[in-house]
């Protein structure tokens, strides 16, 4: 008897101590102990950090996937400060960029679940993970699992308003039905009212992006626009004040208004008249718009053309060649025509002067004289001696001078 009693104490206190140190060990079950033969275990690996706000209740021991292909285990999960740090466990053939990404997954609606190592998605890969790693939360992330799929499902069909979707068929059908050719209609318009805005993108963009700009001006100017709309009261004070002046402005404004209407059809006709006359005078002036700009041009050298001006002038000195026309009838044309002695030129003979009129004698024409005599002309040699009697008469030798003093009734 006394040899059991000391084997039941001996296993009493064999299986106190056991439970002493697994208690120790903080003993979870027999998932949290390593498995044998598990990938990514052993030698030639590296163990990698991955922190997730909820383990979606992932044992340990899970698989670690990379492309759906298990590399690794989940070899501890460990809560620290409200969230929960994986760790990894990959052979070193495994190689990941620094930044990539962690998520908790499940490969059926009652499968197992994983961890499943990715690169960035909205980055470029950088770097290599190395052994001691740590994902952050911000690269870490959770697939829905079945509860919230089953919960979500549980939403729609209880409280979703899927009751509501029999009466929202039936209205519709209602409201369609008769008006095919309206919605048709409808339908067109809105394609083309799409097509419209896509061929206007870039118009549309252009106008945010101006919208964009002009917010921001607005917002660099929110001091003046505060002071101005803080001083927008008493602008309001003072237009109440001068309301009635206001009020009496306007109405001489609606006068004025009918006043000048009142002109403007009364005189309508004039005014069309005297365009009407003006239009010709209009037209002669477009016409001579050339001619005047050519004209502007010898106004500075009259009466000299610009070109004879700038070829005559070289230098300090300048040329000038003159040509003196004073042949009496192109005399009397410059000088007497329109005049009451218009013709005296050819009131004598019409021979043209033989030579150079400047040396050959000067015949005079009959002219009456005051005392009703006529004067002679003299003959060539007289005449080109330019003396006379110069009588009261008119008679004499003949002569320039005998004649200047019968017209002013000279006498001897």
């Amino acid at each position: 008897m006394s040899r059991r009693l000391k084997k039941r104490t001996a296993a009493a206190a064999a299986a106190a101590a056991a439970s002493v140190s697994l208690a120790g060990c903080q003993f979870t079950g027999f998932g949290s102990l390593p498995l044998p033969f598990t990938r990514g275990t052993g030698s030639g690996t590296y163990t990698v950090t991955a922190q997730v706000a909820s383990t979606q209740h992932l044992p340990p021991n899970s698989e670690v996937m990379v492309n759906d292909v298990a590399v690794g285990t989940v070899t501890k999960i460990k809560f620290d400060d409200w969230h929960s740090d994986l760790t990894l466990s990959l052979p070193d053939r495994v190689r990941l960029p620094a930044n990539a990404t962690a998520s908790i997954g499940q490969k059926s609606i009652l499968g197992a679940l994983f961890v499943e190592l990715s690169p960035p998605v909205n980055a470029r890969p950088a770097g290599t993970l190395a052994a001691g790693d740590t994902i952050p939360l911000s690269r870490t992330s959770s697939y829905p699992s079945t509860e919230d799929v089953l919960a979500a499902l549980s939403t729609v069909l209880n409280g979703g308003g899927l009751g509501q979707l029999s009466t929202i068929t039936r209205e519709l059908n209602a409201t369609l039905s008769g008006h095919t050719a309206q919605i048709r209609e409808l339908l067109s318009n809105v394609q083309i009212l799409a097509d419209t805005l896509k061929q206007q993108r870039g118009t549309i963009v252009a106008a945010v992006s101006n919208l964009n700009d002009l917010s921001a001006s607005m917002r660099k100017q929110d001091a003046t626009l505060a002071s101005a709309l803080d001083q927008i009261p008493g602008g309001l004070k003072v237009l109440v004040n001068d309301e009635g002046k206001l009020n009496s402005a306007l109405v001489a404004v609606s006068n004025l208004s009918t006043v000048a209407d009142q002109v403007i059809n009364s005189s309508s006709a004039n005014l069309i008249t005297n365009l009407k006359n003006l239009q010709p005078i209009a037209a002669k002036l477009a016409d001579a718009g050339p001619h005047l700009a050519g004209a502007i041009n010898v106004l500075a050298t009259y009466p000299f053309p610009v070109k004879s001006v700038l070829a005559g002038q070289w230098g300090d000195y300048g040329n000038l060649y003159l040509t003196l026309d004073l042949t009496l009838p192109d005399l009397e044309k410059l000088w007497l025509d329109g005049s009451p002695l218009q013709g005296l030129a050819n009131s004598g003979s019409n021979d043209k002067p033989a030579g150079n009129p400047l040396t050959s004698p000067l015949k005079l024409p009959n002219l009456k004289l005051p005392n009703g005599s006529k004067s002679t002309p003299s003959s060539g040699s007289s005449g080109s001696s330019g003396s006379g009697s110069g009588s009261g008469s008119g008679s004499g030798s003949g002569g320039l001078g005998g004649i200047v003093k019968g017209l002013t009734g000279g006498g001897s």
